[in-house]
C-alpha cells in the first residue's frame, strides 16, 4: 500500500552564521526574514530561487537509495505569487534546466500550494517564486510516495564527544532539544543524544533531558570519546539501529539530522549497511565545502585529500557538482564531524583503535569496507583545518597513527609510511623547526614500542607533554621583523632554483659543512604549518614562521648542535624500524581484535 512520506523541509537561515551564507538557502531578493517566526516576506516584484544546496530536493539520490516516487512540493504562502517548478542536471560541460510549468496563485489569505512533479531523474528539484503583491512564504516541505511495508524501523543515536567546549556543545544540545525532541514529529520518539564529556566540566543540569544523556569520560581523545558513545548507544534501550558520530565544535542544522533520519527510514535493503557521510563546510567562510568524503592516497606528500574539490555552495553549478556520482577510492572514509554508522557495521568490525586523536576515522572507515552516501543539505559547519594546525597532532599523532592503522587493520598497504615519516622529519629540519622534527621522531619511536604502548599509555598526559613542543606563537607586533613582508604573501611558494636545490640537499639548508659567511643575513618569512617553501628558506640562518590567520609568529634559528643530535637519534630509530618492522606490524595485527573490542574499551575507559 502506497503512503505519502515527508522527506525534507524548506527552511530559512535563522541562525546568524547561516544568514552569512543566505544563498545556500535561497538566492535572489533578500526579502525580510523574521527569524523568530521563521517566515520570509517579499515585496511586489521581488523573486527568490529555492533550488539551492539546502532547499532543493536531491531527487536523483532519493530515487537511487530509496523506492521514492511521485515527488510533491507543499508550500504555504500568503499573497499573490507566480511559481516556476524546476529541475536541474549537469553533464560534463553544461548545467541543464528543465521547467515543469509556471503557475500563478492569487490569494490574500495564508494557504497551501501543492504541486506534484512529473516523474524524472533530475539531480535537483525545486522552485522559483516571484511576488505579484506583497507576500509571505511560511515554509514548506517535499513528500514522496513509498510502499508502507518498505519503511524501515529506525532508532537513531547521536554520539558527540566534547572536551571543554561548553559554548558549542550546549548550543547544539539546545538546537536538538528544541527543533527535534520537543516537536510532534515522528523523529522525536526515535532519536537519542549521548554526550560524552572528556573534559568532565558539564553537569546533568547543563545537558540531560528527554532522550539526552551525559557520560563523564576520562580524556581518551576523540577515539575514546566516540568509542564511549558507541558503547552507550549499543547498550541503550530501545535498541539503536544507527549511530551518528558528530564533533562538538561544529554548527549544526537540525534539518540535516532530520533528513538523515528520513533517508534511513526509506533506504532500500541493499543500502542499509552504508554509512551516511555529512559534509564539512567551513565555519569561517560558510558557503564553502571542504569535504564530505576523504581519501588517503599513495605517495610521499599530501596523502590526505578530499574526494571532491572545494565547492562554493552559493553557486548552483557547484551544488550539482556535489551531487554527481563520484567513483569512490578504495581508501575512502568519512570524517567523524558527521558520520552515521549502522550498528550492524559496528557489531561486525568493532570499535575504534585507541589512538587518542587523528586517523581514527580514516582507519575505521577503510576497515569497515562499506560504501558511503552523501547528499546536499546533510552537513555541519566546522572550523577549517588550516587554522587548527597543531604540530603535536599533525606531526606526532598523525604519523604514528598512520603506521598503527596500516599494521593493525592491514589497510593502505600501498602507502610507504616510513617514507612519509622521513620526508616530514627532513622538512622540519630544513625549516629549523627542531621541536616538530622531534615530534616526528617520537611518533616513529613510540610506534616501534608495539601495541602494548597504546594499550597502557595515558593519552592525555602524553599529549600534554607533546604540546610543550608546539610553537609558541606571539603577536607579530612584538617581533621586530614583522614589517619586512606582506602577510598576504606568506603562502607564496616560488619555484626552487637548481642551485638551491643542490645546496639544500647537500647541506640540509646550511646545517652541514657550510661556511657561515655565505649564509643570508636577512630574516626569511615562511608559514607556520607543514608547508615547505624551499626557495624562500634556502641558506637563511633565521626564519620567521607566520600564522597569517591570526597575525602571530615565531623565530626559527639554525642550531647545528640540535640538528646533529636529532640526526643521530633518527638514524638509530630508522635502523630499528628496518630491522624489526615486520615483527612489530604482526604484533599490531595480532592485537587488533582485542584493542577494538568492547571489553577492552570498557576496561580502558573505566566504565
Amino acid at each position: 500500500m502506497q503512503t505519502s512520506y515527508k522527506i525534507q523541509s524548506i527552511i530559512f537561515p535563522t541562525e546568524e552564521k547561516h544568514r552569512g551564507c543566505r544563498k545556500l538557502f535561497y538566492r535572489g531578493s533578500r526579502g525580510i526574514l523574521d527569524v523568530n517566526k521563521k517566515h520570509l516576506s517579499l515585496g511586489y516584484g521581488q523573486s527568490c530561487d529555492f533550488v539551492t544546496y539546502i532547499n532543493a530536493c536531491s531527487y536523483q539520490k532519493w530515487k537511487t537509495y530509496t523506492n521514492a516516487s511521485n515527488l510533491t512540493l507543499h508550500l504555504t504562502v500568503k499573497g499573490d505569487v507566480e511559481i516556476t517548478f524546476l529541475g536541474y542536471s549537469k553533464d560534463a560541460l553544461t548545467v541543464n534546466r528543465k521547467e515543469y510549468g509556471t503557475k500563478k496563485y492569487l490569494s490574500k489569505s495564508k494557504h497551501e500550494i501543492v504541486f506534484s512533479f512529473p516523474e524524472n531523474n533530475e539531480m535537483m528539484i525545486g522552485f522559483e517564486i516571484s511576488a505579484l503583491s506583497n507576500c509571505t512564504i511560511y515554509g514548506g516541505y517535499y513528500t514522496v510516495d513509498v510502499d508502507k511495508s518498505s519503511i524501515n524501523n529506525v532508532t537513531l543515536s547521536i554520539a558527540t564527544t566534547t572536551c571543554k567546549k561548553e559554548d558549542f556543545i550546549k548550543k547544539n544540545v539546545e538546537i536538538i532539544k528544541q527543533e527535534i525532541l520537543n516537536t510532534n514529529e515522528e523523529i522525536a520518539n526515535n532519536i537519542y543524544l549521548h554526550v560524552v564529556d572528556n573534559g568532565q566540566t558539564l553537569t546533568k543540569k547543563d545537558i540531560q533531558g528527554k532522550h539526552i544523556y551525559l557520560h563523564p569520560n576520562i580524556n581518551a581523545g576523540g577515539s575514546g570519546g566516540f568509542a564511549r558513545g558507541m558503547i552507550e548507544s549499543l547498550a541503550q534501550k530501545p535498541k539503536v539501529t544507527n549511530v551518528l558520530l558528530m564533533d562538538d565544535d561544529v554548527l549544526i542544522l537540525s534539518e540535516s539530522i532530520k533528513r538523515t533520519y528520513n533517508l534511513l527510514k526509506l533506504l532500500k535493503p541493499e543500502y542499509k549497511d552504508n554509512i551516511i557521510s555529512g559534509a564539512m563546510l567551513y565555519y569561517e567562510n560558510p558557503k564553502f565545502q571542504h569535504e564530505d568524503i576523504g581519501t588517503i592516497n599513495a605517495g610521499r606528500n599530501n596523502n590526505f585529500r578530499q574526494l571532491k574539490p572545494v565547492l562554493d555552495h552559493s553557486i548552483l553549478e557547484d551544488n550539482l557538482e556535489n551531487e554527481k556520482k563520484y567513483i569512490l577510492h578504495k581508501n575512502a572514509y568519512s570524517g567523524w564531524w558527521y558520520c552515521c554508522i549502522p550498528t550492524t557495521v559496528i557489531n561486525r568490525v568493532g570499535l575504534p583503535l585507541p589512538v587518542f586523536i587523528r586517523c581514527d576515522d580514516m582507519e575505521y572507515g577503510i576497515r569497515a569496507k562499506v560504501p558511503f552516501i552523501t547528499m546536499n543539505g546533510i552537513c555541519i559547519w566546522h572550523l577549517g583545518f588550516a587554522t587548527k594546525y597543531n604540530a603535536a597532532f599533525d606531526k606526532y599523532q598523525q604519523h604514528r597513527n598512520i603506521m598503527i592503522a596500516q599494521s593493525t587493520s592491514n589497510i593502505i598497504q600501498e602507502i610507504d609510511a616510513f617514507s612519509i615519516v622521513y620526508d616530514s622529519f627532513r622538512s622540519e629540519l630544513m625549516r629549523f623547526n627542531y621541536d616538530a622534527a622531534q615530534l616526528v621522531l617520537e611518533a616513529l619511536e613510540d610506534y616501534m614500542k608495539g601495541p602494548d604502548f597504546i594499550k597502557k599509555v595515558n593519552g592525555e598526559k602524553l599529549i600534554q607533554r607533546l604540546f610543550k613542543l608546539n610553537d609558541n606563537l606571539v603577536p607579530l607586533s612584538k617581533l621586530p621583523d614583522s614589517n619586512t613582508f606582506r602577510i598576504q604573501e606568506v603562502y607564496d611558494n616560488p619555484p626552487l632554483s637548481l642551485k638551491n636545490r643542490l645546496l639544500l640537499k647537500l647541506t640540509w639548508n646550511g646545517q652541514r659543512f657550510f661556511p657561515k659567511r655565505l649564509e643570508k643575513s636577512e630574516v626569511a618569512p615562511t608559514v607556520f604549518d607543514s608547508t615547505l617553501q624551499p626557495e624562500k628558506i634556502a641558506l637563511h640562518s633565521t626564519l620567521l614562521a607566520v600564522n597569517p590567520y591570526n597575525g602571530t609568529g615565531t623565530y626559527r634559528i639554525k642550531d647545528k648542535k640540535r640538528f646533529k643530535e636529532l640526526m643521530k637519534r633518527y638514524k638509530k630509530a630508522a635502523k630499528n624500524y628496518k630491522k624489526n618492522k615486520e615483527a612489530i606490524a604482526k604484533q599490531y595485527s595480532d592485537a587488533k581484535k582485542e584493542i577494538t573490542s568492547e571489553a577492552f574499551w570498557r576496561k580502558y575507559l573505566g566504565i
